[in-house]
């Protein structure tokens, strides 16, 4: 029996196991080189080393797009590696894949070359992550057949109606605010205000994932600013390599070195709201008409057929890593409803983990074998027709 893999290539992080997994294997989608000169894949940087400092990641994504099969077919070598002790038969699997939407075509040619005549995969099928999240979803509290997924994650925030399963190309927009984003503007500020830790991004990414929150009202948390300070622990490599914040009830030795963050924490991630904060702050720039998360959503339910659109704004979906920034979910709701029309229900629902949301929507349609048979490319269907077949069966002009 064959068996079904399904990767979620994250630029972050690769999202990756077999339809019978309850979880996915979670792998950094990068080559790393520590301060020594040594270089890791994958995850064998943090089994290899105590101290981050001074790592230098290479990633095989850039600006969002998969540019370097010289980067990522190593990392997937690595993750082939973890998922299975035994060799994989590439021969007798079917392979879900996803790609960034709008993916140049010459680049998606590229990875079905790699999976056909590198890997040798029996079936296949490419898809950007979005169009697999209504798979997941749980029916009793969001429809399926209408769906707007709002997918935020390292490289950009993507914003996708899908309509009875099939995304709706015209509806798409692109915010290009994600992980990768915040943690240049927290490295900058910190550097700025306090000290350089421009070549520490595990530190960065980790004052960001531990502190960062959505202010529900941000001229008036900004005004409050000192009640949200907090202290974030710096490293040590004694006690702790990698930093984190501390609560009220903590003691501290007298040495301890303490990273105080006041308005950074809601600051930086209010950019989704307003992108001007990235910009310099120069009247060209700040008079320039910047569009934020919210008219992009507004701009994309109304670009979508009219009798969809109410239906759409009752069923949001957020995912990706970077939604799971406190009060995302909170502060999206209350700024769609002052856009949106007043008798139209708007409704914003959070996946349980959302950087896993498009793998399990992969794992679903797995267990569809009618609607498998229906979209997946053999690979003696890829030999027969060239090339070209993949993207002409997969394409988003399709």
């Amino acid at each position: 029996m064959k068996q079904h893999l399904i990767i979620d290539n994250g630029a972050y992080s690769i999202k990756a196991g077999y339809s019978n997994r309850s979880a996915p294997l979670k792998v950094q989608n990068s080559i790393t080189k520590t301060r020594d000169g040594l270089l890791h894949i994958g995850n064998s940087y943090l089994s290899h080393t105590n101290n981050y400092v001074g790592l230098i990641q290479k990633r095989p994504h850039d600006q969002g797009h998969l540019t370097s099969w010289e980067t990522e077919k190593p990392v997937w070598d690595y993750t082939f590696d973890q998922l299975s002790q035994d060799e994989i038969d590439f021969s007798k699997t079917k392979l879900t894949l996803t790609e960034s939407p709008f993916q140049l075509p010459q680049l998606s040619m590229n990875t079905d070359q790699i999976v056909f005549e590198e890997y040798g995969f029996d079936e296949y099928y490419r898809c950007i992550p979005a169009s697999l999240v209504p798979w997941s979803l749980d029916m009793d509290k969001v429809n399926g057949d209408f769906t707007l997924v709002i997918d935020s994650g390292f490289s950009a925030t993507w914003i996708v109606p899908v309509i009875y399963q099939s995304v709706y190309w015209q509806g798409v927009r692109k915010l290009p605010i994600g992980g990768k984003l915040l943690n240049g503007l927290l490295r900058e500020i910190i550097s700025f205000r306090h000290y350089d830790i421009s070549d520490d991004p595990i530190l960065v990414n980790t004052i960001k994932e531990s502190t960062f929150f959505l202010a529900t009202d941000f001229n008036q948390t900004l005004k409050n600013k000192q009640k949200y300070s907090c202290d974030f622990i710096l490293p040590d490599f004694k006690t702790t390599t990698t930093g984190y914040m501390r609560t009220k009830e903590m003691t501290l030795p007298p040495d301890t070195q303490v990273l105080k963050l006041t308005d950074e924490r809601f600051s930086i991630p209010e950019s989704y709201f307003h992108p001007e904060i990235v910009f310099d702050n120069t009247p060209l720039v700040q008079s320039s008409p910047f569009k934020n998360i919210t008219d992009l959503i507004v701009e994309s339910i109304m670009a979508c057929p009219e009798i969809t659109r109410p239906l759409l704004s009752a069923n949001i979906v957020l995912v990706g890593g970077s939604t799971n920034i406190p009060n995302f979910k909170t502060r999206l709701e209350s700024e769609l409803r002052r856009e949106l029309f007043q008798d139209w229900q708007v409704r914003v629902s959070e996946s349980d983990i959302p950087e896993e949301a498009s793998w399990r929507g992969g794992v679903e349609l797995a267990g569809e074998a009618d609607v498998w048979k229906e979209i997946a490319v053999k690979k003696k269907e890829y030999f027969e027709h060239g090339a070209n077949w993949c993207q002409k069966r997969f394409g988003f002009e399709s």
